[in-house]
C-alpha cells in the first residue's frame, strides 16, 4: 500500500473517531457536530491557502509546468500578431487540437503584461478562481450557508492533483470550466429573457474553449426548453446554433486559418475507441477519487428527478451533460485526467448539495454526524503528495544552464517535448510531439514513420549542419512516431538529474525534464539508408 493511501486511511480513522465523540456529546445535550464542523472549515480553509500558493509559486516557472505550454504560448503569439492560430502545419508551427478561445481571451493580457507563460498562467488562474467563486456562491445560495460554500471551493482545490494540476497552466481548462459554471448559475438565476440568453451565450463560449464544452450548452438550452416550452425557447436556440455550429462552419477558417476545420474537427474525431476499457478507466477513476461525491450527486439528481417540477434544476440537468463530457473524454484512451475536470467539478458541487439535503431528510443519522463523516472521506479520497506539485525553487537557475547549453551547441536543436522556449533559444523545428501524434493516431491506425512526420521533419532529417535533438525521454521511448529518428541520431549526452528542476508537473502521465541529447551523424544516416 502506498503512503498516500495509508495516509488517506489515517484521516478517515481520525475522522471516524472525531464524529463518534461528537455523537456522544450530541447525545448528552451538546450542540450536534460543532469540532467536526469546526475542523472541516479548517481543512477546505487550508486547501484552498496551498492552491494559492502552488499559483505563486507556479506563475514564473520558467519551462513547461504542463508538456503542451510552450506550444500553447506560440499559438497565443500568433493570435497577439493577428495570424493564422491554425495555417497548414510546418516544421516550425504544427497547431494543437484544441478550440481557441483561450488563445483569443489571452491577447489583451499579452498585449498589456507581453505574451509569454506567466501571463497565460495568471489566465488560467483567473478562471480558477471564477469557478471556486461560482462553486461558493451557489452552494452557499442553495443552503443558505457560508460554510457550505467554503466545503464546495474547499473540495474544489483539494481536487488539484485528481484534475491532473491543470487549472493553473497555459490551458483552456479552467475557463472551460467557469464559463459552464458561469452560464449555468445565471440560467439558473431565472432573472429575465435577456438574462437566460446571456446565461446560453455563456455556455457556448465553453464549447469554444474546449470541444467538450457543446454539451454544455446543449443542457442549457434544454433545460430552458423544459421549463418555459419550445415556442418560448426559440430565441436561445437560435442563439446558441448562430454562435455555436453556424459559427463554427462559416467563421472558423475565415477568423482562424484555412486549417481550423481539419485541426479543431478531423484530428480529435479520429481518437475516439469505445471499447470495455473506455468505461473502466471511467468507473476507476470515480470510485478513486470522487465515490461518496458521485454518489450523492447521483442521490440528488434522482430525487430531484421524481419530483422535477418542484426540486429540479438546471444543475442538476448539467450534471448529466458533465457525466457525459467525462465519457468523452475517456473515449480518447490516451488523454490526460483532465478531462474530468468538468465532471468532477460537477461532482463537487451537486455532490454537497446532495450531502447537504441527505443530512436534512436523515435527523437521526445527521445526529450521529453521517454528513461530516462522508466530508471527511470525500477530502481523505483527494490527498496527494504536496511536495510533488511544488516547483523547484532552482528552476530559474536551471533555466539558464539550459539555455547556456543549447547556445553552446554547434549546431540547431529540436526539442519534442518542450516545442518551443519562450525565451533565450529558438529551436528549430518547433513541432511539438504530442502536435505531431495527434494528427496520426486513432484506433488500428499506424503512427510509425509516416509520411506526414517525416515531412514536417525533414529540416531534422537531412539537416544543412550541425543537428542536434533534446528529449525527456530516450528516443526510442518517447512515442512510435518519432522513433525513425534513431536511425539518424546516436545519443550525445545523458545530462541525467543536471535539469531536474525543470521537470513537468506530474500527472496521468510523467513527462519527465530535459535530459538526452541526441546529435545527427551522417555516416549512420547513410548506412540505414
Amino acid at each position: 500500500m502506498s503512503k498516500i493511501r495509508l495516509l488517506q486511511l489515517g484521516c478517515m480513522v481520525a475522522a471516524a473517531a472525531l464524529v463518534a465523540v461528537e455523537a456522544m456529546r450530541s447525545r448528552r445535550g451538546s450542540a450536534p457536530g460543532g469540532m467536526a464542523r469546526a475542523v472541516l472549515a479548517a481543512v477546505a480553509a487550508g486547501n484552498l491557502l496551498f492552491v494559492g500558493f502552488l499559483c505563486v509559486n507556479h506563475i514564473a516557472f520558467p519551462l513547461n509546468l504542463d508538456l503542451m505550454e510552450g506550444t500553447v504560448l506560440e499559438h497565443c503569439r500568433r493570435a497577439a500578431n493577428f495570424q493564422a492560430i491554425y495555417p497548414e502545419p510546418t516544421p516550425a508551427y504544427v497547431p494543437l487540437a484544441y478550440n481557441p478561445l483561450f488563445y483569443v481571451l489571452a491577447v489583451p493580457f499579452g498585449w498589456i503584461l507581453g505574451v509569454t507563460l506567466p501571463t497565460l498562467r495568471l489566465v488560467a488562474i483567473l478562471g480558477m478562481v471564477g469557478s471556486g467563486f461560482i462553486l461558493f456562491r451557489t452552494i452557499r445560495e442553495k443552503t443558505s450557508s457560508r460554510w457550505w460554500g467554503l466545503i464546495g471551493a474547499g473540495l474544489f482545490a483539494a481536487a488539484y492533483s485528481v484534475m491532473d494540476a491543470y487549472l493553473d497552466t497555459a490551458h483552456s481548462d479552467s475557463w472551460l470550466v467557469f464559463s459552464a459554471l458561469l452560464g449555468t448559475y445565471i440560467i439558473d438565476r431565472n432573472r429575465s429573457r435577456r438574462w437566460n440568453i446571456l446565461g446560453v451565450l455563456v455556455l457556448v463560449a465553453s464549447f469554444w474553449f474546449k470541444q467538450h464544452g457543446a454539451l454544455f450548452a446543449i443542457g442549457g438550452v434544454a433545460w430552458l426548453t423544459w421549463r418555459e416550452g419550445f415556442r418560448r425557447s426559440v430565441p436561445y436556440w437560435l442563439v446558441a446554433c448562430l454562435f455555436g455550429p453556424v459559427l463554427y462552419i462559416l467563421g472558423g477558417p475565415l477568423l482562424f486559418g484555412s486549417h481550423f476545420h481539419y485541426f479543431t474537427w478531423e484530428v480529435p474525431r479520429e481518437w475516439s475507441e469505445v471499447h470495455l476499457g473506455t468505461f473502466v478507466r471511467y468507473a476507476k477513476f470515480i470510485v478513486k477519487s470522487y465515490p461518496l461525491l458521485a454518489a450523492a450527486a447521483l442521490f440528488a439528481t434522482a430525487s430531484a428527478g421524481r419530483q422535477a417540477k418542484k426540486d429540479l434544476s438546471v444543475w442538476h440537468v448539467q450534471f448529466v451533460f458533465a457525466m457525459l463530457t467525462g465519457l468523452m473524454g475517456s473515449l480518447d484512451i490516451g488523454s490526460s485526467n483532465n478531462v474530468y475536470i468538468p465532471v468532477g467539478t460537477w461532482f463537487i458541487l451537486v455532490g454537497v448539495l446532495g450531502i447537504h439535503e441527505f443530512g436534512k431528510r436523515r435527523e437521526g443519522l445527521e445526529r450521529l454526524g453521517a454528513s461530516s463523516l462522508l466530508l471527511f472521506v470525500s477530502f481523505a479520497l483527494l490527498l496527494y503528495n504536496p511536495l510533488n506539485e511544488i516547483c523547484s525553487f532552482r528552476a530559474s537557475e536551471s533555466y539558464d544552464d539550459l539555455v547556456a547549453e543549447l547556445n553552446g551547441v554547434d549546431g540547431t536543436v529540436y526539442a519534442p517535448s518542450l516545442g518551443q522556449l519562450q525565451e533565450g533559444y529558438v529551436l528549430y523545428p518547433a513541432a511539438h510531439w504530442v502536435a505531431l501524434e495527434d494528427m496520426l493516431r486513432g484506433p488500428g491506425k499506424e503512427t510509425r514513420d509516416h509520411p506526414t512526420v517525416r515531412r514536417l521533419l525533414q529540416p531534422v532529417i537531412e539537416p544543412n549542419g550541425p543537428t542536434y535533438i533534446l528529449s525527456n525521454y530516450p528516443l526510442d521511448d518517447l512515442i512510435p512516431a518519432l522513433a525513425f529518428l534513431t536511425d539518424y541520431y546516436v545519443l550525445a549526452e545523458d545530462y541525467e538529474d543536471r535539469f531536474k528542476p525543470l521537470r513537468v508537473l506530474p500527472g496521468r502521465w510523467d513527462h519527465a525534464w530535459p535530459r538526452y541529447l541526441y546529435r545527427y551523424d551522417a555516416a549512420k544516416a547513410v548506412a540505414d539508408e
